[in-house]
This record gives C-alpha cells, sequence and structure tokens, in this order.
C-alpha cells in the first residue's frame, strides 16, 4: 500500500521522515513528492521514498489516496490532475478569516465564540468602531503567523498603535495618516480587541491541534498555549515566544476556574471541527486558536487549514498514521469515487 505525502517544500523535512516510519508499522509506504514532480503525461510520481533510512528516488502510479497541504493548491494543474483520480486530504483553504467567521455567524450554534468584527471601507467606519471598543485588532485576512497585526487603542484624545514588541503613541491626525497608509481595508480585518494575557502580561492563545484518527473521527494530538513573550499583540512562537502545556498554565493563570476552562476548550475540540467541515469542505488537519480573557470566557480567534507540527510532532504522526491505515482500508473497501460521496454528504 503507497500513499503520497505532498508538500510545498523540496527537500523532505524531519516530520515526514518520522512519519514515514510511522506509517510503514500498517505496511504502508510513504511517497514523498512536490507537486512539480507530478509527471501528467506519463501519469507518474517522481517521488521519494524512505529507504534504510535515506531517501531514494522513487517513480510510482498515482496512489488512491494524496496527503497534501493547502498551500499545494497553487499548482492548479497538477492539483486538476490529482482530483481525477485520487482522494485528497486537503481541498483547499477553508477561507479568509472574514468568510469563516461570517458563516459561523450564519449558522449560530458557535456564535458565543466569535470576536464582535467589522468591515470598513473607510476611516470615519474604521474610527466608529474604535470609538465603540476603544482597542480594536487590524489583522489581514489571509495573513500567516502573526503577521502584519496591530493594535489600536484609545486613550483620552490620543491614540496608541502597538505592534510586535513595539508601542507608539500618535495624535489623530497621525492615526488618520496611519489608517490610509498602512492599512488597506480590502486586505484587513477589524475586530475588537480582546485581552488574552497570562499574569505576567504577555498575550497567549490556546492551539487545538486536530487530526482525523484511525476511526475517520476528528481527534485531538496535542493542546498547546503559545506565549508571545515581550510581545505587545501576538502569542506566536514565530515572532519570539514559547509554548507550555495547556492545564499547567491554566492552573497558574486561572486558579480558580481553570477545570471549567480547560473542559470547555476540549468541548471546541470536539464540536467546532465537525461544523467547519461542514460549512466549508472536508479536511484532516486543523488548527484552531481560542483566546480566554481575564474572566475565563473563550474566544475564536482562528481557524487554521494548513497547521503546523512543530510541537507534538510524533503525537501527529502517530495519529495521521493511523488515519492512513484507515481511510486506505476504506478506499480498498469501497472506491475513491464512493469515499468521496461520504466525504461530501
Amino acid at each position: 500500500m503507497q500513499i503520497c505525502f505532498m508538500r510545498n517544500r523540496r527537500k523532505p523535512s524531519k516530520y515526514a521522515r518520522l512519519l514515514s516510519k510511522a506509517a510503514k508499522y500498517y505496511g504502508i509506504d510513504l511517497i514523498y513528492c512536490h507537486p512539480t514532480d507530478i509527471d501528467i503525461e506519463e501519469e507518474i510520481i517522481h517521488g521519494k521514498m524512505l529507504r534504510n533510512n535515506e531517501w531514494v528516488p522513487k517513480d510510482v502510479s498515482i496512489p488512491p489516496f494524496i496527503d497534501l497541504s493547502s498551500y499545494c493548491y497553487k499548482y492548479k494543474k497538477e492539483i486538476r490532475f490529482l482530483k481525477e483520480r485520487s482522494l485528497l486530504s486537503s481541498y483547499g483553504k477553508f477561507g479568509s478569516k472574514e468568510k469563516v467567521y461570517n458563516m459561523l455567524e450564519k449558522d449560530g450554534e458557535f456564535k458565543h465564540l466569535l470576536i464582535p468584527s467589522q468591515p470598513v471601507d473607510h476611516f470615519e467606519g474604521f474610527y466608529n468602531f474604535l470609538n465603540e471598543h476603544k482597542e480594536i485588532i487590524a489583522k489581514p485576512k489571509n495573513g500567516q503567523k502573526g503577521e502584519g497585526i496591530f493594535l489600536i487603542s484609545m486613550k483620552n484624545d490620543s491614540y496608541i498603535i502597538s505592534y510586535e514588541n513595539q508601542e507608539r503613541h500618535i495624535s489623530s491626525a497621525e492615526l488618520k495618516a496611519f489608517f490610509e497608509d498602512r492599512i488597506n481595508p480590502k486586505v484587513y480585518l477589524f475586530q475588537k480587541y480582546i485581552e488574552s494575557k497570562s499574569k505576567a502580561g504577555d498575550p497567549f492563545d490556546c492551539r487545538i491541534r486536530l487530526e482525523k484518527d484511525g476511526n475517520g473521527e476528528w481527534s485531538v494530538p496535542i493542546y498547546l498555549v503559545r506565549i508571545g513573550t515581550n510581545q505587545k499583540v501576538v502569542s506566536n512562537v514565530a515572532q519570539g515566544g514559547s509554548v507550555s502545556s495547556l492545564t499547567p498554565f491554566l492552573k497558574a493563570n486561572y486558579e480558580e476556574n481553570w477545570k471549567e476552562i480547560r473542559d470547555s476548550i476540549k468541548q471546541v475540540g470536539k464540536t467546532l471541527p465537525y461544523k467547519i467541515e461542514k460549512l466549508t469542505k472536508p479536511a484532516t488537519s486543523m488548527g484552531i486558536d481560542i483566546g480566554i480573557d481575564k474572566h475565563g470566557e473563550l474566544y475564536l480567534f482562528e481557524v487554521n487549514s494548513a497547521p503546523g507540527v512543530e510541537f507534538g510532532t510524533g503525537e501527529i504522526a502517530s495519529v495521521k498514521a493511523d488515519y492512513y491505515h484507515y481511510i486506505l482500508n476504506e478506499i480498498s473497501n469501497r472506491s475513491v469515487q464512493q469515499v468521496k460521496e461520504i466525504q461530501y454528504s
């Protein structure tokens, strides 16, 4: 049995090596490839396979299952070719932050997790939203790794712009200039600022890292808390910070109600992924980022269709290998097309 593990990088990562070994437990050969390794004319993949702990070239016919990142979708010709022949682990990104928020708001079931948001077309709308909430976040609708996020605060007759680890006090005229020079309303989403901070004053969020398991259901290999040490706005570790396990962090920062908060986070992990899939498209990996205010209330920061594997690598690889075994059995008992129809039903 074979599966293809496609990523938008030429060299297989350490995670790909670990995953290949985990899949081998089930007798599954993992073929690593880049989208440009797809030979459409010959209908083969010029990939790599781990043999004696070394990646060696391996040409294979198109496997029935392709595990690919949503970033591979920019290779439209290759993806279209694979869609016709295989079952794909991902059918693209869930959509922009604004789109996902709008779908969840319209659906209503998880409305209690949503942060007040406002589409803004001009400075007056931006100013009115800031005046209403006093502190707001401007974040790119399709941003990654916490880049380009600003915190704008209103303090009496002056304003504060916070970005990464810097803070700048400005006048109303400078605020308008900042909006016109730095903020493109078509690119940015505006939200009320949720103060999700540790006792030490560092911004944090909880990452619920999800994978489909050996039963084809969503499971959580790991819960993480990402802490933005010395950051003004974001908690993303890529911009400097640290990580913590969920329970010790909650015990240290929410002494009185940490159990209730933990249970609420786990309930989100059990239910929200199914809603996201229903409203968007089938997936096998997901990252859900949750903020917690000082009262212990949960807020949805983001849903990620291509979450990283830098933390909990072994746990993630183990669950993913279980899913490979499950999905290949499903395909062998039915067909690729029948499994697709079940996914979309």
